[in-house]
């Protein structure tokens, strides 16, 4: 069973050995390196306006990410900034698990529909070309357009929408200490680890 917890720096160890372990894992396959420094700058100052999600299967963490409410200005119109949505970004997944991208995008869409004031979109800003093909192809997500970021890397804009999936907790776990208010303004800086196995 999975569990989504939220991620605070007591959880440095494990999040800096995925990082490593999905940046060695992308060195091997590419020249490009992944840089896990913001994901991990995170964890060591946290904004109040951003979730740390960490994503656990017994006592491994297995994938991470960040969701902050409203995606960035890079690429998206004035229209679609104005419209309530979630973004989901620096996201790393364990090499050694399969298919952990769709089940945690299963868990973001099923999360935001639960939520009192669910957003109208989940969106990200994807630079490598084969994980933007892989989230429209394989995990359900729709490319809105291609556009340069602030970095000066061309970023697949994609987004879907908010999907609530009954039974949904007997796959992956959600942690208490995950809530969402109106504007993420309060997101926990303590993590309590629950077993998830009762």
């Amino acid at each position: 069973m999975y569990a989504m917890l939220l991620l605070t720096i007591l959880d440095w160890v494990p999040l800096a050995d995925l990082v490593r372990r999905r940046t060695d894992h992308e060195k091997r396959i590419r020249a490009a390196a992944t840089e896990g420094s913001p994901l991990l700058g995170l964890a060591a100052d946290p904004q109040p306006n951003t979730q740390l999600i960490g994503m656990w299967e017994d006592n491994q963490l297995v994938g991470a990410f960040a969701l902050t409410e409203g995606p960035d200005a890079s690429g998206w119109t004035a229209a679609e900034l104005a419209e309530p949505s979630w973004m989901v970004r620096h996201a790393f997944t364990d090499p050694e698990h399969a298919r952990l991208g769709r089940l945690a995008t299963l868990w973001i869409g099923d999360y935001a529909a639960r939520q009192d004031t669910p957003p109208l979109w989940i969106r990200c800003a994807v630079p490598e070309p084969k994980v933007a093909w892989y989230l429209e192809r394989e995990c359900g997500w729709t490319l809105v357009r291609k556009a340069h970021g602030r970095a000066g890397y061309l970023n697949s804009l994609l987004q879907r929408a908010p999907e609530r999936i009954e039974h949904f907790d007997l796959l992956v776990t959600t942690g208490a200490d995950l809530t969402i208010d109106s504007a993420l303004r309060k997101a926990l800086l303590t993590s309590e680890r629950e077993d998830t196995k009762d």
